[in-house]
């Protein structure tokens, strides 16, 4: 998508002139701490890579951990409560009460002076919580979340404006292993800080959230077999590596190793590299390390694969839990995800909710890649947030497939105008009662063209990228992995391969094949904002840690074992459309069997963006016209809705 955004210097890539090597590491380009051709005295990650929240003792369940935070240091977000940041270097924490682990009530003066107090989520509000922690001498809240899937976002609820310490959630399984350590009469330990080291004179260690992952958190078997390894789909291992030591580190060492665990079997180790460095100098330095690309030795059952980081050198670490990181993917019998995904809850992991700060809607998905085609995608998850509380009912959202055919070349990887085109759709009616912000919804996919809605199927082509994509009301924050960042892979893969790949399809800035101005225009690329049209950002209030995980929590689920197309009868009788290509009008003309209560009519743009909606009341015949004297030369498509039935025309404007 040719979007421009100009959010000044915060811009996380910056390829140099290194490229198709097999195996390499170099200095981060923007990671000023070392003597590098910039001027800057800026250390982009230092400055902005936000906080380390770790585990700092015991050893057993030390290491980075994966937190949401109440207030992410844009103090001009007044959704943001609690209080700032602040360092925590092996700052003691303790549990609450067997009576009251929920934190609900009020504690004994003085129960959590001077440490980290630990709450389980549930019961009452967040905000309480906090404030009954803070008034118990807490100096920090960490709320457990009580469910899978990670943390979540936390709402301030009634009290959370008298709050005044930081507040952070953590995920059930790292507070299970904290609080069974605690419970057993152990001491844990934390380390939270703002942004470098703690004064160890060796400690390596990987920049938070700087792991190459994989094309796809969960994809078909039939994506993995030995016919399946297009560009796509390959793997790179490698990792953002910090030096948080005084002292300069030699032979550091990135071994990966990838074990795969058949459903019901034993894991088994089936591929492994390593990346060594001679010398690493301190001065909050950073360097990337890159093995070679690989296809993902194929597999012939549904299981879980785990692939391994561990960092060693020379010398002995003084914290080992930011040595090793373990990112897990799936290959599944019918689910493609690209972020996180509950399958005890059969769900998608949403722990971010965001919005581009207008009032129309907007439309935003996630890119996927269909190595063998003949299967027909069933339904699209999402989820999204009104506040907390029931979602109105009667309120529609759509959700949009486009299939994208980049006809400047595979490797482009620019979306662009006359490339997207949209092949299905579905439609979710809120019902008021039941559904509700933050919860799971499921919307089944028809095409667009025969007028019945889910009645029909869409076909996906082999070899075929799809843009997965709902519409959002504009008011409204749609649901957000907030864990899983595709940048270091996209790094990586630009950098060393010169593949240029898309793993958010938002992108600021021209990357012209022909100019090949990733490598000419470093800074016009792959910056961490995910809406085209928010030119006006502050750097100061704009905090990487959260615009580097911008990945819409969109999976969908596919059978390759179609069905009869069902016989739905279509409500539309007559629907033509005049004249295309237009210049200053288009009129659509609507014939239905039965009068509809409302007839819906929505425009969007060729690069998948909404332009318009209105919808007529009491409708069995009538023609629509709209003005299109507004609108810039290209593919448009409209779609005509009624309930959940519809249909699509697509036309062209002309100067």
């Amino acid at each position: 998508m040719n979007y421009i955004s100009s959010l000044r210097n915060l811009v996380i890539a910056a390829c140099v002139s290194v490229a198709g090597v097999a195996s390499a590491q170099t200095s981060h380009p923007l990671a000023y701490g070392m003597a590098t051709s910039s001027a800057s005295a800026n250390n982009f990650y230092k400055d902005y890579v936000g906080l380390r929240f770790q585990v700092s003792s015991p050893l057993s369940i030390a290491g980075d951990k994966s937190y949401t935070a109440t207030n992410d240091g844009d103090t001009t977000n007044t959704g943001n409560w609690a209080g700032a940041p602040q360092n925590f270097i092996d700052s003691p924490v303790k549990f609450g009460p067997p009576s009251d682990t929920n934190g609900c009530a009020a504690y004994p003066a003085g129960y959590f002076a001077g440490k980290i107090a630990i709450v389980w989520r549930g019961s009452c509000e967040f905000g309480f919580k906090a404030l009954q922690a803070q008034n118990a001498g807490a100096v920090a809240c960490v709320i457990v979340n009580n469910v899978s899937g990670g943390p979540v976002g936390m709402a301030a609820g009634a009290s959370g404006g008298s709050v005044t310490i930081p507040v952070y959630m953590i995920s059930l399984a790292d507070g299970q292993d904290i609080t069974s350590v605690l419970n057993g009469g152990g001491t844990v330990k934390m380390t939270i800080i703002l942004n470098w080291g703690v004064g160890n004179n060796n400690d390596l260690g990987f920049v938070p959230g700087g792991y190459s992952t994989s094309a796809n958190y969960a994809m078909p078997l039939s994506q993995l077999m030995a016919a399946s390894h297009p560009d796509a789909y390959k793997n790179i291992n490698g990792a953002f590596v910090a030096n948080y030591g005084l002292h300069n580190a030699t032979n550091v060492k990135l071994h990966s190793d990838l074990k795969f665990t058949p459903t019901g079997g034993s894991a088994s180790s089936i591929y492994s590299d390593s990346v060594t460095l001679a010398s690493f100098p301190a001065a909050d330095s950073i360097y990337t390390f890159f093995g070679p690309e690989y296809n993902v030795p194929t597999v012939t059952t549904t299981g879980k694969f785990d692939l391994k980081y561990t960092i060693t050198s020379d010398s002995s670490d003084a914290f080992v839990g930011d040595n090793s990181y373990t990112h897990s993917f799936y290959a599944t019998d019918s689910l493609y995800s690209k972020g996180r995904y509950d399958f005890a809850l059969n769900k998608p992991v949403s722990t971010f909710y965001t919005r581009p700060g207008i009032t129309d809607p907007y439309i935003w998905g996630v890119p996927y890649y269909i190595a063998n085609g003949g299967s027909v995608i069933k339904n699209v998850q999402f989820s999204v947030s009104n506040g907390p509380g029931v979602l109105p009912a009667g309120q529609q959202m759509y959700v949009y497939v486009f299939k994208w055919v980049d006809a400047a070349g595979s490797h482009d990887s620019l979306m662009q105008n006359a490339e997207l085109e949209l092949v299905g759709a579905g439609i979710k009616t809120f019902d008021g009662t039941t559904d509700s912000s933050f919860q799971a919804f499921t919307v089944a996919i028809g095409d667009t063209i025969n007028g019945d809605g889910v009645g029909t199927q869409v076909f996906l082509d082999a070899n075929s990228w799809y843009l997965i994509a709902p519409e959002v009301p504009g008011s409204w924050a749609l649901g957000l992995d907030g864990v899983v960042n595709g940048y270091p892979r996209t790094y990586g893969r630009n950098h060393f391969h010169n593949y240029f790949e898309m793993y958010n399809p938002i992108w600021p800035g021209d990357r012209s094949s022909s100019t090949n101005n990733q490598m000419a225009l470093p800074n016009d690329i792959l910056s961490p904002i995910a809406f085209p049209n928010t030119s006006s950002l502050n750097v100061d209030s704009v905090v990487y840690s959260s615009q580097r995980h911008l990945l819409p929590s969109v999976p969908f689920t596919v059978t390759t074992h179609p069905s009869a197309v069902n016989n739905v009868k279509t409500p539309f009788a007559k629907i033509n459309m005049y004249p295309n290509p237009a210049t200053d009008n288009i009129n659509v003309s609507v014939s239905l069997e039965n009068v509809a209560p409302t007839l819906t009519y929505t425009i969007i743009d060729g690069h998948g963006k909404f332009v318009s909606r209105e919808i007529h009341q009491n409708v069995q015949s009538e023609v629509y016209n709209y003005n299109t004297s507004n609108l810039a030369s290209g593919n448009y498509y409209i779609m005509v809705s009624s309930g959940d039935k519809f249909t699509s025309k697509k036309f062209t404007v002309v100067r």
